[in-house]
């Protein structure tokens, strides 16, 4: 069965985000034409039918992730705010376009509340693979990916087991540990590299600790989270 992990996400958002054009229950507010989607941007969206394609992005987001909370949602929406002639910093995305988000999917029957966050609904989860499959049919050059996508439930769990660990390690600074889970967020299960990278980091884990990479990621340190994400991000910058 296709499923979100076995199509690219910027053709399946496209796409969803069309769909929702369509939907009562999903409307872009009165007050999208005016705001921008995080204090790290410099202007509004340029897209018209931004609403949509941000509903369509979280909504996968969801999917992948949940259950998940708007903290990091905003985490994953967020990016550097340019301050001139300081450095840049991180900051977070903008928190009321999430809520309002999740509260028109919650409205149409697509995301549901559980306890630790949200998650998709039997409904959301059998639009988003019945739109993954038609993606699949009207574009045939997308065969070679989905064979490579049973590498994606895989990556997933890593990387959400990565970010849980990175929050609840006290030895990590709560300075660092935004940064550490913005970077992991950015990474996408549909890179070829992120296979070799994980499979590294979890023989050396493995070596370390003489434990499987999943039953000792709590405990991992600091310097053994740091090398995790700058393998990652290393596999993705030879990609």
């Amino acid at each position: 069965m296709t499923t979100v992990f076995d199509v690219p996400a910027d053709l399946l958002i496209e796409k969803v985000a069309e769909e929702f054009k369509d939907n009562d229950k999903i409307n872009s507010p009165a007050w999208s034409n005016y705001v921008k989607t995080g204090v790290h941007k410099e202007r509004k969206p340029e897209n018209a039918d931004w609403w949509y394609v941000r509903c369509a992005s979280i909504i996968r987001r969801v999917y992948i992730d949940g259950p998940v909370g708007v903290m990091s949602l905003r985490t994953f929406y967020g990016g550097k705010k340019d301050r001139g002639v300081t450095p840049e910093v991180f900051r977070k995305g903008s928190g009321a376009i999430i809520r309002n988000a999740l509260h028109q999917l919650e409205d149409a029957g697509f995301v549901e509340k559980v306890e630790g966050g949200r998650v998709v609904s039997p409904k959301g989860r059998s639009f988003l693979d019945k739109t993954s499959g038609e993606i699949i049919r009207d574009i045939p050059e997308l065969a070679k990916y989905n064979n490579q996508s049973e590498f994606g439930n895989v990556h997933s769990d890593f990387l959400r087991n990565l970010s849980s660990a990175i929050k609840e390690n006290p030895e990590i600074e709560d300075a660092d540990k935004d940064e550490f889970i913005e970077k992991i967020s950015k990474i996408d299960e549909r890179h070829e590299h992120i296979a070799k990278a994980i499979k590294e980091f979890s023989d050396d884990i493995k070596e370390r600790h003489s434990k499987p990479v999943f039953e000792s990621v709590s405990s991992i340190n600091k310097e053994d989270l740091g090398n995790a994400v700058e393998s990652l991000l290393s596999s993705l910058r030879r990609k």
